[in-house]
């Protein structure tokens, strides 16, 4: 269906307000991403339930700023236009895209301009419009700006599906390579906490979020991983998002070289495993500069320097041992192990069919003492399969 805004001053603050949102992640790795491009600049690919396209509206409320951060597109020493929306124009226009079919649902950012509270206050006026004045029940990430003030954290909650606020850095160390402005513990690290604790009190229905930028900083991929592993487990975030840096024209950080899209992929396949496989950070296949390996996802990394972990014996092997397989994730784990009780597994085609890859998986697995292993290539191939099941 199409959609029609009659004001051409809002459909350019849309295109460049969704274009400068591309900088918060919401679904796929940027080596996925690009195969999936969406008809408006202002509308992104995530993922949905049994892997379903999920378009997302997302905008920025405001570009201008307050703040200088050297990696930032909408740094205030930066030249470029400095465009609002007004909360009641935001509202009518995803409700407009979301109405005419465009859109499933609301990411709303912001960069600072006037204080935190300002900015929060006109993000949370927009969603509440969104929700009051047009009857939306559908899906809606708000993120929390740092400083904001505690009572209007707890009224976003009321409003949305997840809240977010970016730590960008691992450490105090690397946000000071950043942003020397912020402070990491008493802004990003207590607001993170704040919406952690709300999210416990009376969980959200998307949980919490935050967001990391990987390059300028120096930090290392073991860093990251560290981090992220303390935040599933202290906190109870719903994900961390990995963003690759990329430099920008007329910032300090113009002539760094971008992040490599494979370095963020593999960020978060370890990452994947940290959440849904059992795997710790100090499992996970480093190099000794701390970085893990581009040439392989880390899973097959952590397989090949284990070599006494293997073959192992699909008919017997416990299913947390199963996970650790290349070739075999939560869903063919669980089939294997719902079958072997009732039959056997029916050698590799078997193991086809309950979506294993076998042939990466026939390297480390035997099927009743049998080992069938093929020539190991290695392939700088992403296995989407990984990503298949992630949800926003």
């Amino acid at each position: 269906m199409a959609v029609y805004i009659r004001k051409s001053d809002l459909s350019q603050k849309l295109r460049a307000l969704g274009m400068e949102a591309k900088f918060d992640v919401s679904g796929y790795p940027a080596l996925l991403s690009a195969k999936r491009r969406m008809r408006f600049s202002f509308i992104y690919p995530s993922v949905g339930k049994g892997g379903r396209l999920f378009p997302l509206f997302k905008v920025l409320q405001s570009n201008a700023c307050d703040g200088n951060c050297y990696y930032c597109a909408n740094r205030k020493e930066r030249e470029f236009r400095r465009i609002r929306f007004s909360p009641s124009e935001l509202a009518k226009l995803f409700t407009r895209y979301y109405r005419g079919g465009v859109a499933q649902g609301l990411f709303l950012s912001s960069a600072i301009y006037g204080g935190p509270t300002k900015v929060e206050e006109e993000m949370l006026e927009t969603v509440r419009l969104v929700r009051e004045r047009y009857d939306f029940k559908g899906y809606i990430h708000l993120k929390i700006i740092p400083g904001a003030d505690d009572d209007l954290i707890a009224e976003a909650a009321k409003f949305a599906d997840r809240l977010s606020i970016n730590l960008e850095a691992p450490s105090p160390a690397h946000l000071s390579r950043l942003s020397p402005s912020k402070d990491y513990t008493s802004q990003l690290m207590r607001g993170l906490e704040r919406i952690a604790t709300l999210n416990k009190e009376s969980p959200l229905k998307a949980g919490v979020t935050t967001q990391l930028v990987v390059g300028p900083s120096g930090e290392a991929d073991r860093e990251l991983m560290e981090l992220s592993h303390r935040l599933y487990k202290r906190l109870g975030l719903w994900r961390v998002y990995y963003s690759g840096f990329t430099p920008l024209r007329d910032t300090p950080f113009e002539d760094l070289p971008p992040c490599s899209k494979w370095r963020e992929t593999r960020l978060y396949q370890a990452d994947f495993l940290l959440r849904r496989y059992g795997f710790s950070p100090s499992e996970l296949p480093y190099d000794k500069e701390g970085n893990l390996p581009q040439d392989m996802d880390p899973k097959l990394g952590w397989a090949l320097a284990h070599p006494e972990r293997f073959p192992l014996e699909v008919e017997t092997a416990p299913f947390e041992e199963l996970l650790r397989v290349p070739g075999i994730g939560r869903i063919s784990a669980q089939g294997i192990v719902k079958v072997r009780r009732k039959e056997g597994i029916g050698g590799l085609e078997g193991l086809r069919k309950m979506r294993v890859v076998v042939k990466r998986a026939r390297n480390f697995i035997t099927i009743k003492g049998k080992f069938s292993p093929s020539p190991q290539k290695r392939e700088k191939a992403v296995n989407e399969q990984l990503f298949l099941w992630e949800e926003l």
